[in-house]
């Protein structure tokens, strides 16, 4: 059994604390498409000093897209062995990155055995609180068909979830509210909050 940490990265301390404090065997960073010197420095120093005594991959993912960072880190969160534990790390990098892999754990908070933040000027790590959306499957096959069909009407997911129109309205209506789903006029897509609910 691994103890797997999954991190952002910008500056290295938090990295290098989390990975003693947790006996993590494994560190995945999540880097810039196009890391800046001081990303570059930083990674290097993870390698240097870390890298000589464990494994590290690094994973381009992009800047700014949370979607897009937290759709990666789902993706690397699921491919773990199951018999492994992981770890997450969002203190370093920039803010829609950490985001991005916070949102992924919240998505997969069952598989998650702690999330963490490190305090700057004193190290110290700060557990966050494992937390999961609370939609239930009806909800997510409504997401799911609008996310597959642009131009599905409630009526076309009443029949093909076999529901009544009533139920399907009050569905959207809930994940309106949840900002989950954005409608403007008949037309209905997925917000950013709707895309990481179907991860």
């Amino acid at each position: 059994m691994s103890k797997i940490l999954i991190a952002t990265i910008y500056e290295q301390y938090s990295i290098i604390a989390t990975s003693n404090h947790f006996s993590i065997n494994e560190v995945i960073l999540l880097v810039d498409n196009e890391p800046n010197e001081t990303m570059k420095k930083n990674i290097k120093l993870v390698d240097d000093t870390l890298g000589k005594v464990i494994k590290v991959q690094k994973i381009p993912t992009a800047l700014y897209d949370i979607v897009s960072i937290a759709t990666r880190a789902v993706e690397i969160i699921d491919a773990v062995p199951e018999k492994d534990t992981i770890y997450i790390d969002i203190t370093s990098g920039k803010k829609p990155k950490s985001l991005g892999l916070l949102y992924a754990a919240y998505a997969r908070a069952e598989l998650i055995a702690k999330i963490c933040y490190v305090t700057e000027d004193t190290k110290q790590i700060i557990k966050l609180p494992k937390m999961h959306y609370a939609i239930n499957k009806t909800q997510k096959e409504v997401l799911d068909l609008i996310e597959s069909n642009k131009d599905i009407t409630a009526q076309q997911i009443a029949a093909q979830l076999k529901l009544t129109k009533g139920i399907v309205y009050r569905y959207i209506k809930d994940l309106i509210d949840f900002d989950a789903i954005e409608k403007e006029g008949e037309v209905m897509a997925l917000s950013d909050f709707g895309k990481i609910l179907v991860l």
